[in-house]
């Protein structure tokens, strides 16, 4: 049985003459603790958290890299531009924009540069924190050999003083001989990894990167006064034209209480089970939501038509599928006309949740209420809560709230979706689909219908 959950992550353990395929610890914990939660969920939970916490969420494994990073920084301190490598998802590609907001604060003086998700691009070009952008990764789970190509043809064209790599499937080989210049992720994973384990810190994703680099820099920071910047997004006109049509001609464009409910997800293990979707929408269309749209499935492909299928509609509510064809900068202007969001955790979830801009970077509404749904993932990591001190607010005008399960099996590890085995999904258990549907009305008829 052991063997067999080992055999599981064969494509990362024994590919090892691909530089961008991970095999290492980051990727076979989770596959042990797999096997715990398969046989003993509570036991599991425990051990894999506390051997993490003992040797990764260590104050002295992350002095140690902190002390080895500023090294690199003395060594290689130049008047050459800073590169910024994102991870390769959507989501990261949005979040990640931190760090480019935060090193233009450290260094006024110079050209921050970033690689990032093809399709976050658009989003994204326009931030004035960033003198220029590389639409280079395709957004798999794994890095391409096109993106590992195009990567080394960026950090061949200019001579960059530091490479800030936020990517955790690239290796020393793929930075062709930088390898000194390179200050990976380490501190700010394994600080993340201690304040979930130890404090009840604020550990979002967004200010531990804020928190990472202004303790390398701390000169700077205080010289500078830098500052913890809202991650923006930056719409263009057509694409606020295109939702807006779509709206006028489905009848939703002006009106209270549009609801824009995303069934989608990167994995099982963030997947909100399809009969609780169910459950959560017919409750919400039983008590007053007269205008809900569904977001297109791209991982779990007519996921919106399965929930279309199994539930009642009345002839004064109206329901419709977000076609498949916007692009993502139409989605994001459709999330911003809506007045509530529902998402499970995904890419789409960190876009609601960021400032949205027009090209000159003038606000537009940024008055969505997000409501998120966590399995296996951390949510003080990577969730938003405006309503509770532990966890970080979206940057809207409206609140934010997180539906966090009470799974007993969930732990550190489930961080790592790629390489987790369950056989059973268990991330979900706890959650009520009625009384998160009380919660989303109560926002409704409080703040939007009256």
């Amino acid at each position: 049985m052991f063997q067999f959950f080992l055999s599981r992550a064969k494509s990362m353990l024994k590919e090892k003459h691909k530089p961008f395929l991970c095999n290492n610890v980051a990727d076979i914990v989770p596959v042990l603790s797999s096997y715990l939660t398969n046989c003993c969920p509570k036991t599991g939970k425990y051990l894999t958290n506390g051997i993490v916490k003992l040797f990764f969420g260590n104050k002295l494994f992350l002095r140690i890299s902190y002390k080895r990073q500023n090294k690199t920084i003395r060594q290689h301190r130049s008047s050459g531009p800073i590169l910024i490598i994102a991870d390769l998802n959507i989501g990261d590609a949005i979040n990640i924009q931190v760090a480019c907001q935060t090193l233009k604060q450290l260094f006024p003086e110079k050209e921050i540069h970033y690689i990032l998700n093809k399709k976050a691009y658009p989003l994204i070009e326009a931030n004035p924190f960033i003198d220029r952008s590389f639409p280079v990764f395709s957004g798999g789970e794994l890095p391409t050999a096109s993106d590992v190509k195009q990567l080394k043809k960026v950090m061949n064209k200019t001579d960059y003083s530091l490479l800030f790599n936020f990517c955790p499937f690239f290796e020393a080989a793929t930075f062709n001989g930088r390898k000194k210049q390179v200050l990976n992720h380490y501190p700010l994973s394994i600080g993340i990894a201690y304040d979930e384990l130890k404090t009840q810190n604020v550990n979002h994703l967004r200010k531990k990167i804020f928190t990472y680099l202004t303790r390398l820099f701390p000169e700077e920071a205080c010289k500078n006064q830098v500052q913890l910047k809202d991650v923006s997004l930056f719409i263009d006109k057509a694409s606020q034209n295109d939702a807006q049509n779509f709206l006028e001609e489905n009848g939703f464009y002006g009106k209270k209480g549009l609801v824009l409910f995303n069934p989608d997800a990167t994995s099982p293990y963030t997947k909100f089970p399809l009969n609780k979707q169910v459950e959560m929408v017919q409750a919400l269309l039983d008590n007053g939501v007269k205008y809900l749209l569904i977001s297109t499935g791209f991982v779990f492909r007519e996921v919106e038509k399965d929930i279309l299928e199994r539930i009642n509609i009345s002839k004064d509510t109206k329901c419709i599928i977000v076609p498949h064809r916007f692009s993502l900068s139409t989605y994001a202007a459709l999330v911003d006309q809506c007045n509530v969001y529902i998402t499970n955790d995904t890419g789409p979830m960190h876009l609601a949740a960021s400032r949205k801009k027009d090209k000159q970077g003038n606000l537009l509404r940024n008055k969505t209420a997000i409501f998120a749904i966590f399995g296996a993932t951390p949510a003080r990591i990577y969730a938003y809560d405006s309503e509770n001190s532990f966890y970080f607010p979206a940057a809207q005008d409206a609140p934010s709230h997180v539906f966090v399960s009470q799974s007993n099996c969930r732990n550190v590890t489930c961080i790592n979706k790629l390489s987790k085995r369950c056989s059973k999904v268990q991330c979900f258990d706890g959650l009520n689909p009625q009384k998160m549907a009380e919660k989303i009305i109560r926002y409704l008829k409080e703040f939007v219908w009256n």
